[in-house]
């Protein structure tokens, strides 16, 4: 049983947006397209560049964005709302948001799903309505067990992306998870 599958960083596709670049690492359901904006699930990262940008308007879309540098300063709906790293901002992808500080950001957008986007460090579970996936900003040992005959490891380098079968799970370092409440994604 394969619990934990480190997908290499070779099939992530990359490419410009106007104030930087983006790295999807996980779109669903199979042949949905970012850019026709037809998809339910989707798990990117972004580089900004620019000191203050405006976010594309996506209504109907939920999103979830956490930063991996010291944070940003938005302003959603006219409403200054400050992200650190560390934290997770959840909004409509409708609302006006803009983002003041470069650097990079961790990214969930579902449309017509539900799941989350969080920071975990220590114990937490997948369960069996879930597809969930796990990126590791400075590296990280994720374990699991199942059972009392099967446990494994995995070792993420930082940046690395792994999906999780359902199951309990320890890291000893933070990490980003997200979950996907739908028929099995991948």
């Amino acid at each position: 049983m394969q619990s934990i599958t480190v997908i290499p960083d070779g099939e992530f596709i990359s490419s410009e947006w106007s104030g930087g670049t983006t790295t999807e690492l996980f779109i669903w359901p199979e042949g949905s397209s970012y850019r026709e904006r037809r998809f339910r699930a989707r798990i990117s990262t972004a580089n900004c560049r620019l000191e203050e940008s405006h976010f594309t308007p996506l209504p109907g879309v939920k999103r979830f964005l956490t930063p991996l540098c010291a944070g940003f300063e938005l302003t959603v709906n006219g409403r200054e709302t400050p992200l650190p790293h560390g934290s997770v901002l959840e909004f409509l992808g409708g609302d006006d948001v803009t983002c003041r500080g470069s650097g990079r950001d961790l990214n969930l957008m579902l449309k017509g799903a539900e799941g989350s986007m969080r920071i975990v460090d220590g114990a937490f579970s997948v369960r069996e309505d879930e597809t969930a996936f796990v990126y590791a900003e400075h590296g990280a040992v994720i374990s699991a067990c199942f059972g009392k005959s099967f446990c494994t490891s995995a070792f993420m380098h930082a940046g690395a992306f792994a999906r999780l079968v359902q199951g309990s799970y320890q890291t000893r370092a933070p990490i980003v998870l997200f979950t996907v409440k739908t028929d099995d994604p991948a």
